[in-house]
């Protein structure tokens, strides 16, 4: 017998948990969960910054009475570290249009202190809903 293999090109799933994680949403909402804060020191505030060859959106953490400082705010009233920002507004300038919420693969911290998000390095993001598992042939 022959078999047609496909190979799973996606790998392991991983915890987000213990490593940085940041999402992105076609409304412009830019979550961080509680590594990828406790990597920048836990800021109030942050700011961003775009290298338009790279492509890729640059976050370091800043006082909040900077003028262009976003205010991280908890996503729900859940007790977890994560944060978000809204910010549509740099989105429109940059030409940054996801259809879908995407995750940044690469997100790293430069020792500069500067989250780096390269927009070339992204994965889109698919919330499930919890339902009974089926296995289909």
């Amino acid at each position: 017998m022959e078999y047609n293999w496909e190979d799973f090109e996606d790998g392991q799933a991983f915890n987000t948990k213990n490593r940085m994680h940041v999402t992105l949403t076609p409304d412009g909402k830019l979550y961080f969960n509680g590594c990828t804060l406790d990597a920048l020191g836990m800021p109030d505030g942050v700011s961003l910054m775009y290298d338009r060859q790279r492509a890729t959106i640059g976050v370091r953490a800043s006082p909040l009475n900077r003028q262009s400082s976003y205010v991280l705010r908890r996503k729900d009233k859940s007790a977890n570290k994560g944060r978000i920002i809204t910010i549509a507004n740099f989105c429109r300038k940059h030409h940054i249009r996801p259809s879908e919420s995407i995750a940044f693969t690469t997100a790293e911290l430069t020792k500069d202190g500067i989250l780096t998000l390269d927009l070339n390095e992204i994965r889109n993001v698919e919330k499930r809903k919890k339902r009974k598992a089926t296995i289909r042939a």
